[in-house]
């Protein structure tokens, strides 16, 4: 039994806005909802802010009862300049610098290989994904249909990947209420 948990920060993030999410309160319900244990729990970032990131990963990783004790692996970004068709670039119109596009890098790659290994050397028979991106449908169909893992999407149903969808038990909405305030942080 058990229950293996993977959190695709940036994804979170997009599900939940400016809100900040309490990953104790996040761990509590899982396992009162599931009536099991997380077994191993993953908290995927790549972020650019360094302090401020720090002080989230630490927290995230104090163990149970007192935090979630989550494993935080830490990825990086790569930023691009953004051009126009002809090659010229994007400009903003009134501050006169290059817009950019940034974005996360191997954060996806790095899930996948934490959750195979860890199914494999856990043998958990629940999954909690709170990410949604089809590139995830080969290992979570190879974990549900092969090993009869069960399922359980964390995020916003609008986001989850039709390629998901149909290996979920559940889909968890967390950007609507009752879970949007239930799982929010707030200051004790």
């Amino acid at each position: 039994m058990g229950i293996g948990l993977f959190i695709d920060h940036r994804y979170l993030y997009n599900v939940v806005g400016r809100q900040k999410t309490d990953y104790l309160k996040l761990r509590n319900f899982i396992e009162s909802e599931l009536n099991d244990v997380v077994d191993e729990g993953y908290f995927f970032n790549a972020d650019d802010d360094a302090p401020a990131a720090a002080k989230l990963h630490s927290a995230l990783s104090y163990p149970p009862p007192n935090g979630p004790g989550l494993r935080v692996k830490t990825y990086w970004l790569q930023k691009k300049p953004l051009y126009w068709p002809d090659r010229t670039p994007v400009i903003h119109p009134s501050k006169n610098y290059q817009f950019e596009l940034t974005t996360q890098k191997a954060v996806d790659v790095g899930l996948v290989y934490h959750m195979t290994r860890s199914f494999m050397n856990r043998k958990w028979t629940k999954l909690i994904l709170i990410a949604g991106d089809g590139d995830f449908h080969e290992p979570v169909q190879g974990l549900v249909e092969q090993y009869n893992v069960d399922l359980y999407i964390m995020g916003s149903i609008v986001s989850v990947s039709d390629e998901l969808k149909p290996y979920a038990r559940k889909i968890y909405e967390m950007d609507k209420e009752p879970l949007l305030s239930q799982l929010a942080y707030t200051k004790s």
